[in-house]
């Protein structure tokens, strides 16, 4: 018998939804390709192991509380209460008459997808947020941390953010009205602020801010380029399927404005930021070894444009797109400066990206989204109400405390029991790994396996064997082996360093310390 139109409906709608849950998982692994690329080789093997454990712990995690909390059966507005780990998940008697279904809020127009594909492209979400703010702890922190944290973030955290927002009868959503399509807050502000908290519990690198402040350069550029590819290939196709539908014309319009104006926030993000910075440093004038790290900064700006325009990228005309982006840019510039001037290490600016470009995503929904929305039937209707195009109503304008309920919602919730988990944490000295450990790779120590062979910690910009302090090493008796002085911050920081942290001239035996790539600084 030949498939009915509803038949072919629901299995192109799953098959998007699925789709989309594959390119999110890549997009988790392109944001550890850029963690990993962006710290320095002796612990790069570590931000690819906490991918692993955050992977495992999450999926699990997930499936026996987060789901449930999220899109459960028998919702209220704070919680659903079925589907604990897929318990009677999808059954037919609780829905007569049909074989699939999910059970989400209608005004989002989730159009019975199966649910096991529902609840796979919803699991690759928790898993993103989890990963996203858990490459702020590079470096120096224990696996413990990551294995109890992503209980935390994709079993608690943010299953009730989802459920408020996108679930059935979820209080923000539902209740108040408030809109996040594509997550600034729900998704992005989230992972920024647990990387935030995070990162202030954890503490600095040894070295990053005393006895000055220097810049830790990471090890790996072209890694950090694949990991940008491919988290920007995550933001099309999350930001444009925001709506989980494509079928009918109003949903293939939303997606094609979801495409353009991702594209267009992140480039003109991404453009605005480096000429700031450029500007910055002319006007500066910074040593060498203190100017910024200009390529990764300038991905993290683009990355910060995108998370701008998620919240509202299907509902934007092209033209706001570039507003938003270059907001996203100044933002993200704004908390990348407070943030080291409060002197939190935050290793590849996730918190900076995050917070930066999401909170100021929320934000512009309401003043910038087209008052054409999209009708059940996939239709064109349902005209709202936005500052920019209805300046004159008041109830324009009731979008902004909406914003600002959603902004402050998420980031109590977050910081609460962030906050929580890392003071036991480090009451019971379970966060942090000890300096030795930092400074000689947490590679070896953790996990007996380097990321690279030992001959390439030597040869590679001097940042190899870690010394402890600064140690005159040679390694081994091979002829074709250098001489090298290693720094614990991986010998990029300039001689006068060693002295000003060593109280010494900089002298072994009358003779002048010189880094291998001293002369190599960017």
């Amino acid at each position: 018998m030949a498939a009915t139109l509803d038949q072919l409906q629901q299995a192109v709608e799953s098959f998007f939804l699925l789709f989309n849950g594959v390119v999110i998982f890549l997009m988790s692994c392109g944001y550890t390709l850029i963690e990993s690329g962006g710290v320095r080789s002796q612990n790069a093997g570590h931000s690819l192991f906490k991918t692993l454990v955050i992977f495992i712990t999450s999926a699990l995690a997930y499936w026996i509380t987060g789901y449930a909390f999220a899109f459960g059966g028998n919702p209220n507005v704070i919680l659903g209460t079925r589907f604990w780990a897929s318990e009677r998940f999808g059954a037919k008697d609780l829905t007569p008459g049909v074989e699939n279904f999910t059970n989400s809020n209608n005004l989002y127009n989730l159009n019975n997808q199966d649910p096991y594909i529902h609840f796979f492209y919803h699991y690759m979400i928790a898993f993103l947020v989890t990963n996203i703010a858990a490459s702020a702890f590079a470096e120096r922190c224990q696996i413990i941390v990551y294995v109890l944290f992503s209980i935390i973030m994709a079993g608690f955290v943010y299953p009730f953010l989802s459920h408020w927002m996108w679930g059935a009868n979820g209080w923000l959503g539902d209740v108040v009205g408030a809109r996040d399509y594509g997550g600034s807050a729900i998704i992005y502000l989230t992972a920024g602020v647990a990387a935030l908290i995070g990162t202030i519990f954890l503490g600095p690198r040894f070295g990053r801010f005393e006895p000055r402040t220097l810049p830790l350069f990471g090890h790996s550029i072209p890694i950090t380029s694949v990991g940008a590819i491919l988290v920007a290939f995550g933001f099309f196709v999350l930001n444009s399927g925001a709506d989980h539908r494509i079928t009918g014309v109003a949903y293939g319009d939303r997606v094609g404005h979801g495409l353009i104006n991702t594209v267009l926030s992140g480039a003109t993000s991404g453009a605005t930021y480096y000429i700031l910075q450029r500007l910055i440093e002319t006007i500066k004038k910074p040593s060498r070894h203190l100017k910024r790290r200009v390529f990764l900064s300038t991905v993290n700006s683009i990355l910060a444009g995108m998370v701008a325009v998620a919240g509202g990228a299907v509902t934007y005309n092209p033209w706001s797109a570039i507003i938003v982006g270059f907001i996203a840019a100044l933002s993200f510039l704004l908390w990348s400066k407070l943030l080291i001037k409060l002197r939190v290490d935050d290793p590849v600016e996730t918190a900076a990206v995050h917070i930066g470009g999401g909170l100021w995503g929320i934000f512009a929904i309401p003043i910038f989204r087209r008052t054409v929305e999209a009708n059940p039937d996939g239709g064109f209707g349902n005209e709202t109400l936005s500052i920019i195009y209805r300046i004159a109503f008041g109830e324009s304008w009731r979008g902004l405390l909406n914003s600002l309920c959603t902004a402050a919602v998420v980031m109590a919730w977050t910081a609460i029991f962030v906050a929580l988990l890392f003071l036991v944490l480090k009451l019971v000295r379970l966060l942090k790994v000890s300096n030795e450990e930092e400074l000689r790779g947490i590679d070896l120590f953790q996990h007996g396996e380097p990321a690279y062979a030992l001959r390439i910690y030597c040869a590679a910009c001097g940042e190899q064997l870690q010394g402890k302090t600064i140690e005159h090493e040679t390694v081994g008796v091979r002829p074709n082996f250098p001489t090298i002085v290693t720094d614990a911050e991986g010998a990029i920081v300039p001689i006068e360093y060693f002295s000003e942290r060593n109280g010494s001239s900089g002298n072994i035996n009358g003779t002048k310390i010189k880094s291998m790539n001293e002369e190599n600084r960017v």
